[in-house]
Order: structure tokens, then C-alpha cells, then sequence
């Protein structure tokens, strides 16, 4: 399996964060075969989740960085919880959340506000839950995305899933608040990426013509 998980990331890592590392993975999730192969395979830390999350002092620690980079206390992709988030104006309570904006972004007093994405968990009375997980695992929807369980999770869950259609606000000041659960593992922050330019900046062949004849 490791082998296989190495194989993966050196093929997303020519094209991180486009629409080839979606159809690399959906290949390479449909070569798994059975659903439960996926599961644990995707499942196991650090592919698609890393925890705990990451943090400044271990990259630091590890010489991946340099001191005089920007520290940071969030990263994109990091799995939170907050109840300052808002959805079309309303407040959402006991949620956890994606967060969508760049790392970069993340920095305290680089910007105002940030970007979230809704997680929604799938839990073990969902008569629906096995399919629903099935078909996650085949990575082919723009709307929604395959998480495991989350450590801090209610032992109910068996496995979450992103909401991708809508965005959620939060100011900066108040992410920084937030409960850290996870990071993305590599494979995962490739996937997101991809999936978040799949739903912000897909470019059309059509659209390039439109916007290439009329000024």
C-alpha cells in the first residue's frame, strides 16, 4: 500500500492543484477496487489527514523552514471548529469547517476576512451512509469530498464529507480563535486544491473563445 501511496504522490505532485490530479486519483481510487480497500487506504494518517495538525514549531524544528519566515497558526486545508462562521448572513453553531483561503492568507493582519467550507458528517444511522461513502471514494463529484473520521469526532460518525457548493466567511481575527482538529496530508491538500479550482476558476474551451473575440 505504501508503495502504491508513493507511486500517487509523484504523479500529483506535476500537477498539483489542476484538473489532472483529480482524474490521477480517480484512476488510482478505481485500481483499489472495493470500497473498504479505499477506505483504509485513504483513511490511514497523513494521506488525506494529518493528525494532530500542523504546526509552526515542528516545521521549524524539522529545518523545513527558516525562523525568519512568517510564523503561522493555521494552515490551508486545516480542519476547525468556530461558532463565528457565517452562511448567507446566518451564524452556524457546533459545525467544523475547511478552511479554503491560501496559508499566505492566514497570516494575523494580512487580510480582513477568510474563506471556509462546510464539513458534514456521515454517521453510523444514515441508511444511505454506505453508498454515500462509496461513492465519495470514487472522487468524480465538484461538489463534495471524501474526509475520514476525525479523532475529536462523536463516536457516532464513521466519515465526513466537505460541502463544496457555498462558501462560508469568517473574519481572520476570529479564525485565529478557532479549534485546530486536523491538517491535510499531502494528498489531500493536492486533491482540495484541485477540487477548489475546479469550483472557483474552471476554464472553459468555449468561455476561452468568447473571451478571445470579444473585447
Amino acid at each position: 500500500m505504501l508503495e502504491r501511496l508513493i507511486e500517487l504522490e509523484e504523479k500529483l505532485k506535476h500537477h498539483s492543484h489542476d484538473q489532472t490530479a483529480i482524474e490521477i486519483v480517480q484512476e488510482f481510487a478505481k485500481s483499489l477496487g472495493k470500497t473498504r480497500n479505499k477506505q483504509i487506504l485513504f483513511g490511514s494518517d497523513g494521506v488525506l489527514l494529518r493528525e494532530p495538525p500542523i504546526t509552526y514549531q515542528e516545521v521549524v524544528d524539522k529545518g523545513l523552514i527558516s525562523q525568519d519566515e512568517d510564523p503561522f497558526s493555521l494552515l490551508q486545508g486545516d480542519i476547525v471548529s468556530t461558532d463565528a462562521a457565517y452562511f448567507f448572513g446566518e451564524r452556524l453553531l457546533g459545525m467544523k469547517f475547511i478552511i479554503a483561503s491560501s496559508t499566505c492568507d492566514l497570516v494575523e493582519n494580512r487580510r480582513e476576512n477568510a474563506v471556509l467550507f462546510r464539513i458534514q458528517p456521515i454517521t453510523d444511522d444514515d441508511k444511505t451512509a454506505a453508498s454515500t461513502i462509496s461513492e465519495l471514494l470514487r472522487f468524480k463529484s465538484t461538489k463534495l469530498m471524501y474526509l475520514p473520521r476525525l479523532e475529536s469526532d462523536s463516536t457516532n460518525i464513521i466519515a465526513n464529507l466537505i460541502l463544496l457548493d457555498g462558501v462560508v466567511q469568517i473574519r481572520l481575527d476570529d479564525l485565529h480563535l478557532a479549534t485546530r482538529h486536523a491538517s491535510l496530508g499531502l494528498t489531500g491538500w493536492r486533491i482540495f486544491g484541485a477540487l477548489l479550482k475546479t469550483v472557483m476558476a474552471r476554464t472553459g474551451e468555449s468561455e476561452v473563445k468568447i473571451r478571445t473575440s470579444i473585447p
